[in-house]
Order: structure tokens, then sequence, then C-alpha cells
């Protein structure tokens, strides 16, 4: 098993906390504290879920958890761009970032319910 570290996806949130960090010191201040804050905490979030999902030995559930916060901090971005929180390329690059981790993510937990459903599958093959 690869360190958490060593993944894409795990580079892909990294990234991400580290653009909406710097993005968030650039907001006017009343949205700083509040708005900014719980940003920069989904980012960090899903950079949680993937060690977490590398570690833990049920990770379907982590994954659909991560999946979920995805959309979560997706929608955070959008409605800092519509505030004009934020300026539409780096909404754009934001977006880009929330995509990858997105597919990557559906295509892990893709990978984790086949892993689960093969060895019910043999073993019940194996009784007949």
């Amino acid at each position: 098993m690869a360190l958490h570290t060593d993944t894409q996806i795990y580079r892909s949130t990294y990234d991400l906390t580290l653009l909406a960090t710097r993005l968030v010191a650039n907001m006017p201040r009343n949205y700083k504290a509040d708005f900014g804050a719980d940003f920069r905490r989904q980012c960090f979030g899903l950079v949680r879920l993937v060690y977490k999902a590398n570690t833990v030995g049920d990770k379907v559930r982590v994954l659909r958890d991560l999946r979920e916060e995805v959309e979560a901090t997706n929608l955070s971005a959008r409605l800092a761009v519509d505030l004009r929180l934020i300026s539409r390329g780096q909404y754009a690059q934001l977006v880009a970032l929330l995509d990858s981790i997105g597919k990557q993510s559906t295509g892990w937990l893709k990978h984790s319910e086949h892993a689960l459903a093969a060895p019910s599958s043999r073993r019940s093959g194996q009784r007949a």
C-alpha cells in the first residue's frame, strides 16, 4: 500500500488547501473570519479524509463521505465567486482541483466496492 502522501488524490487535496488558504487571505475582513475559515476547514477536511481512506479497512464509507465533502466544497467555491470574494480565474483553479479530486475519489470508490464484492462472490461460488 502506498503512503497517502504519494497518491495523486492527496497531492490534489493538498494543492486545493494551499490555494484556498491563499485566497482566503485576500478576502475582505468581514468574510475572512466566518466564510473563509469554514472554507479552509472544508479543504483541510478533504486532506484528512484522503488519509483516513488510505488507512482504514472500510474505505467505501470514507470515500462516500469524501465525495459528499467535495460537493460541499464545490458549493462554497461557487458561493465565493458569486459573492465576488474570489475572481472567476481563481474559481476556475478551484473547480479544476475539485473536479480532479471528485473523479479520483469516484474511481477509488468503484475499485473499493468491486474489491468488497469479489471475495463474497468467490465464497458463494466455492460452496456450490
